[in-house]
Parts: structure tokens; C-alpha cells; sequence
């Protein structure tokens, strides 16, 4: 709703703003939800929907909703620019939010982006909200009326669904590469083996947001390195979450960390594991970009082979440690099974 309030706020010059009749009689919120007259008070209740109007300061305090986007991100686009210099109809039609009685708890449904501009002083504030109150049974009703108001034309990306991932398992990365939020490419790769246009069409969409909570360990471990987008490319990362889950902490990083810090050995004309991943990252930042995102997979295996070597050490006959030529790929089928397995997840759809 409030994409489509931000969208459509041009054209309501178009139209007179339908004004909800106001009741005489007010009655106070309980106040276990923490907003207290006069901050919050109930002009109509229906059962399924309330309305009433709450202050500007009480709906800044309501908590988002978990699956909430970069609403500082999303404060910047050009419909909200817009909204800046709105008035009349177009300024009251701004007052209407919408939020989600959940038990006890209240959530901003539709609304983050102004309570973010108001707060911050960067869109004039109402004197008062109108807000239309949904309650809600269980936190899965909680997410389909998010759905609902946050559907296109504000359709979310692969950032908004990482970033939500972020927000409801309570991960904060510090690190740039994975501040950004730009994951969907690794964590299609790594719990399927290819991105999602190297997938099949009859294959559902990975959830990110349960991907980003069932890779929440190994995203905290690897967001410790400082992880810059150069050399972690999303099959650089893929490889790391693999490598994270299925294999000795300390040893993952410090492999890791040598590639990030460009720490590889050359003897006799012969790369280590960790030059010759270093040398197939180098090969990859001269690919265009269409072909850099369709090689992800294949850097990934490839890293993956780079860091077994290394684990299995120059001792191990099995495996060529020092290598002349580039290194081979690895089979990430049988990898990818032992991570879900390992976490439990191979039965799910949905990753």
C-alpha cells in the first residue's frame, strides 16, 4: 500500500480523497502496546479492520515489519522526492499508514519510508495519522498482509529479500560486500549450484529470506574477514558458505583470508591452491559482466577445489598441490547434498 500510495500520489489531484467519518466517541488503546492516548486513539471498530489516528512520533516508534527493505534506501526514490513538496489532498492522502495488530504487538505495514522521512525531518509531518489497523492471527498472516501492500508496482528485488533476510534473523553485517546485500547469485549457487537462471523453470524461486537464516553462521564468520567485492565474487562467497558448513571454522577462514589478502605461493613456476584461485578471480574480472554472472557456478567449483587442496595439505598425494595448469572444478552436486543434509534442509523446496 504505501508503494502504491507513494506511486499514486501524482494522480490524486485526479480525484477527491475519500475521508473516513470520524466517531465521537474515542477509546483508548490497551496499554500493553505501549502507545497510550494521546498518542493513539480508535475512531472505528469493525472487527476486522480498525481506524483510528496515532501521532507521527508513536508510528515512528512502531517496530517495522521483519521483511522491511533499506527504507533509508528507498527514502531516495523519485515518487518520494516528489511527495516533498505535496499539498492538500495529495499532503493528507500522505497521513494514511497502515499497520498490523499482532497479540499485544503493533507493526508498520505500509508507511516505513514516511516515518523514516518525518523523523529525519525531510517530508513535512502530518499533525495527525490515519491509520487503518489489521489484527492478525499468527505471524504467517502477519507476512501475507505485508505481501499484499508491499506487491508491484513495488515488487521487492533480490536486495530488498536479502536485506529482510538480514533484518528477521537479526544479522547486522559491517562488512561492504555483504552490507550490500547483493547475495542472491551465492546463495542460489550455493544451494543449488548455478544461479537462478541456470535452474529450472519448474524448480520454485530460493527463498532468501530462509536462506539467509539457514547461511546466518557462516554470513557472520565470513562478514569477520572484511570481505571486499573484489576478490569475493558471488562464487567466492557460494564457496565460502559451502566450505563454512561442511569444514573446520579456523581453517576455512584462514584459507579465506589468504585469498582476500592476495597471500598465494608460487615454487618453480607451480601455483598453490590459493594462487590458482587467486589466478581464476583474476581471469574473471576480465569477462563482460553478462558473462562474469554466468560463470559464478564454475568459479565457485573451482574455489572449492582450491580450498580441499589446501585442506588436505602438500602432503596428501591424492590431490596435486602445486599446479602448473589452471584448477579444475569440483563436482558441487555431492557438496551441496552433504551441506543440506548436514543442516537438515534437504527436504525443503524452498532452498
Amino acid at each position: 500500500m504505501e508503494q502504491w500510495v507513494d506511486k499514486e500520489i501524482l494522480k490524486l489531484s485526479k480525484h477527491a480523497a475519500i475521508e473516513l467519518k470520524e466517531f465521537l466517541a474515542a477509546v483508548p488503546f490497551p496499554a500493553s502496546t505501549g502507545v497510550l492516548e494521546p498518542d493513539f486513539r480508535i475512531l472505528a471498530d469493525v472487527g476486522d479492520v480498525i481506524t483510528a489516528e496515532m501521532t507521527v512520533d508513536a508510528w515512528i516508534a512502531l517496530p517495522p515489519h521483519p521483511h522491511q527493505r533499506n527504507t533509508a534506501r528507498h527514502a531516495r526514490a523519485t515518487h518520494l522526492k516528489q511527495a516533498k513538496n505535496a499539498t492538500g489532498v495529495v499532503a493528507r492522502q500522505l497521513a494514511h499508514v497502515v499497520a498490523a495488530r499482532l497479540g499485544e504487538a503493533l507493526y508498520k505495514i505500509d508507511g516505513h519510508t514516511r516515518g523514516h522521512l518525518w523523523e529525519r525531518g525531510q517530508l513535512p509531518r502530518p499533525q495527525m495519522l490515519r491509520v487503518t489497523l489489521y489484527p492478525v492471527a499468527s505471524r504467517e498472516e502477519l507476512d501475507a498482509l505485508y505481501e499484499v501492500f508491499d506487491a508491484p508496482p513495488a515488487a521487492k528485488t533480490r536486495y530488498d529479500q536479502v536485506y529482510g533476510g538480514f533484518r528477521e534473523c537479526g544479522f547486522q553485517p559491517r562488512s561492504k560486500r555483504l552490507r550490500h546485500g547483493f547475495l542472491n547469485d551465492a546463495l542460489n549457487i550455493a544451494l543449488r549450484g548455478g544461479i537462478r537462471g541456470q535452474q529450472s523453470r519448474a524448480q520454485p524461486e530460493v527463498n532468501l529470506y530462509r536462506a539467509v537464516a539457514v547461511f546466518k553462521r557462516e554470513l557472520e564468520l565470513l562478514d569477520g574477514l572484511d570481505p571486499q567485492p573484489r576478490p569475493f565474487y558471488s562464487g567466492v562467497v557460494a564457496a565460502a558458505l559451502i566450505g563454512l558448513a561442511l569444514y573446520p571454522d579456523d581453517r576455512v577462514l584462514d584459507f579465506f583470508r589468504k585469498v582476500q589478502n592476495g597471500e598465494g605461493n608460487r615454487k618453480e613456476g607451480r601455483s598453490d591452491p590459493v594462487d590458482a584461485v587467486l589466478l581464476v578471480i583474476q581471469q574473471m574480472t576480465l569477462e563482460r559482466k553478462a558473462a562474469k554472472t554466468a560463470l559464478q557456478a564454475e568459479l565457485c567449483a573451482r574455489t572449492l577445489r582450491g580450498l580441499l587442496t589446501w585442506l588436505a595439505g602438500p602432503e596428501n598425494h591424492r590431490n596435486q598441490y602445486w599446479l602448473k595448469t589452471s584448477i579444475h572444478a569440483v563436482q558441487l552436486e555431492p557438496l551441496i547434498a552433504e551441506m543440506k543434509a548436514k543442516k537438515n534442509i534437504q527436504d525443503d523446496p524452498t532452498l
